[in-house]
């Protein structure tokens, strides 16, 4: 197996950045200047600890500082969470081809990026048409809300104007700038893309090969990359040696992650999974102050009560297994039994529409599955980590 670097001790400060890079895309030295030192000032040791054991490159600019975090496998929750359809993505790499051609510095109109990217956007592959037009409303939502996104993170500066009015006339001019940003905002890649012919076959690039050490690396790596980036590290879905390895040397992952990082490794069955006895401001995790997390801790608990009484159906790995129609039911129960303390959002929504948005924020944290080919709805032990119950003294009737 591949050598190991040398990474220095960390302190609470050194875990501090180490959680912050995990967590930010990149953090911008105009918006976060004290982040950005603290970074600066720790760069090799922050560099040193991510190479060698995720294999993650860190960037560090004058202007930004960057870990580009590569998953060991792409999942759907990582999508962008702006963005509602496949056109979004279209139209954001378009416009990351406009921008190319580009000065960093250079200021742009919104209507002479609007015809390039007429131009640049591709043809329906069936009719041979682009499926694109600025006189469609829903075509104009879209690009705003890829020009809202590339605003947000910095790969445009908007200089006068405001994105927003494009959504009701194609007429509504905006100044954009182009940040040195927007060069970075796309990683490199081992080899030219026109290369690749999958996307599996990009993921495993960095390790492709049959050189021992590179293939012990490879497994390291994806091994820190799904247990970072991903809710939960499932048996089912790794690779058989990748478990294998994790089950292995679990004592030595443990004191690893736990020693530089503010996270706690739990090993179980048919899973492992990294958790925090406290949350940071600015961390990603489960339940966070969206409403529907609200709603999967009821949920939680009324699946719990469901299972001490034997009054389910379960899997050899731990899930539980339900039809659409039973899932429908017990959502319709826990919002009958928990949801006159729900947001307004979820107490008014309809029994069809809470369902559907349980079930996918289910399945982003990989709580749930879809077995498509039987048609079952698989409820995943992950679920029974947390559970939500109000304190004693609520009224069901409160708001």
């Amino acid at each position: 197996m591949a050598s190991e670097i040398r990474v220095g001790k960390f302190d609470d400060t050194d875990r501090e950045a180490a959680s912050y890079l995990l967590d930010k895309f990149w953090i911008l030295r105009d918006r976060e200047p004290e982040m950005y030192q603290l970074i600066r000032e720790r760069e090799q040791k922050l560099r040193d600890y991510f190479f060698d054991k995720c294999g993650f490159h860190l960037i560090m600019h004058r202007e930004f500082v960057k870990l580009e975090k590569i998953p060991a496998c792409g999942e759907s929750w990582m999508g962008i969470e702006e963005f509602k359809q496949s056109r979004d993505y279209v139209l954001l790499c378009c416009l990351l081809a406009y921008l190319e051609a580009k000065s960093v510095d250079e200021q742009f109109l919104l209507s002479d990026l609007c015809e390039t990217l007429l131009a640049l956007y591709p043809a329906n592959s069936d009719t041979g048409v682009r499926d694109m037009s600025w006189e469609s409303y829903e075509c104009r939502k879209s690009l705003v809300r890829v020009l809202a996104f590339a605003a947000d993170l910095s790969i445009i500066s908007k200089v006068d104007g405001e994105i927003g009015g494009f959504s009701n006339s194609s007429d509504n001019e905006v100044l954009f700038e182009v940040p040195i940003m927007s060069r970075y905002f796309l990683r490199s890649y081992p080899k030219d893309l026109f290369q690749f012919s999958s996307k599996d076959e990009l993921m495993r690039a960095e390790y492709d090969g049959d050189d021992e050490q590179l293939i012990g690396r490879g497994r390291k790596c994806r091994v820190y990359r799904q247990l970072l980036l991903s809710p939960v590290f499932d048996k089912q879905d790794a690779k058989e040696e990748d478990f294998l390895y994790l089950r292995n040397l679990c004592n030595r992952l443990r004191e690893d992650i736990e020693t530089h990082t503010f996270y706690k490794f739990e090993l179980y069955a048919n899973a492992a999974m990294l958790t925090v006895t406290e949350k940071k401001a600015h961390m990603t995790v489960f339940p966070n102050q969206k409403g529907i997390s609200e709603v999967i801790l009821h949920f939680a608990t009324l699946v719990r009560g469901y299972v001490s009484r034997n009054e389910v159906h379960k899997m050899p790995e731990g899930m539980i297994s339900l039809t659409p129609v039973e899932f429908n039911r017990w959502a319709g129960q826990c919002k009958e039994e928990t949801g006159s303390g729900w947001s307004k959002e979820y107490r008014d929504m309809s029994l069809t529409r809470l369902s559907q948005e349980l079930l996918a924020e289910l399945m982003n944290w990989k709580m749930a599955r879809m077995d498509d080919e039987l048609g079952l709805i698989l409820l995943s032990p992950l679920l029974g980590r947390t559970v939500g119950n109000y304190p004693v003294d609520y009224q069901k009737g409160s708001k």
